[in-house]
């Protein structure tokens, strides 16, 4: 049976996330000490490298019959993990459903993602920070020969601990959009908070 990469929908979900994520989304607190920006963005560096293996992952099946359609659903469902670089890991669990056109890769995808820290354990200077909480990443992703546009939301919160004695939590609570036409400028939107600070500020959020 051929076997099609979804090339469109990692380039997608990759540049969705240089960008910045409904059910019952995980709640976050903001309490105890505090995290530079540093070391929050040392975190969602984590966060959007473990989204890397999602691609790598995920094909999709031609019809048994052997007739060639253009446009094939999707229909995924989402169970990697990733290490830390200092041990622990990140886990992701969800769906992934839409369409690919197999001739163009022009694209329509939602993805619904819970991502699970589990003593994640990531350095930022010279403080190791160990990570646990739980983020729901939604995201609708279009992607054409020409154009791109994506949108979504990012919610929930972790819980900290540093080896210089901080500990604490961070709520998260983002929207954010995109959107690219050849030709022309991107355009992108980040609004909402992360541990209490612009989420726009980030790296992970903004593309900067």
């Amino acid at each position: 049976m051929r076997r099609y990469q979804k090339c469109a929908f990692g380039l997608a979900v990759g540049l969705a996330l240089t960008l910045s994520a409904c059910g019952d989304d995980p709640m976050g607190v903001n309490s105890g000490d505090e995290l530079s920006d540093a070391e929050i963005q040392a975190i969602f560096n984590a966060f959007g490298g473990a989204f890397d293996d999602i691609d790598a992952s995920a094909s999709v099946a031609a019809p048994a019959d052997g007739i060639q359609m253009a446009e094939i659903h999707v229909d995924q469902s989402v169970n990697v993990s990733a290490p830390c670089d200092l041990g622990g890991e990140i886990s992701l669990n969800g769906s992934v459903d839409g369409t690919v056109d197999d001739e163009t890769f022009a694209s329509d995808i939602e993805m619904e993602v819970g991502v699970q820290f589990d003593a994640c354990a990531v350095a930022s200077d010279q403080n190791t920070l160990t990570v646990d909480g739980d983020i729901q990443f939604d995201s609708h992703v279009v992607l054409s020969e020409t154009e791109f546009s994506a949108d979504g939301s990012q919610v929930g919160g972790f819980e900290f601990t540093t080896n210089d004695g901080r500990t604490g939590s961070c709520a998260i609570d983002i929207d954010f959009s995109a959107s690219y036409t050849e030709g022309a400028s991107a355009q992108s939107n980040v609004s909402g908070t992360v541990c209490g600070r612009s989420a726009s500020q980030f790296e992970a959020y903004t593309g900067t």
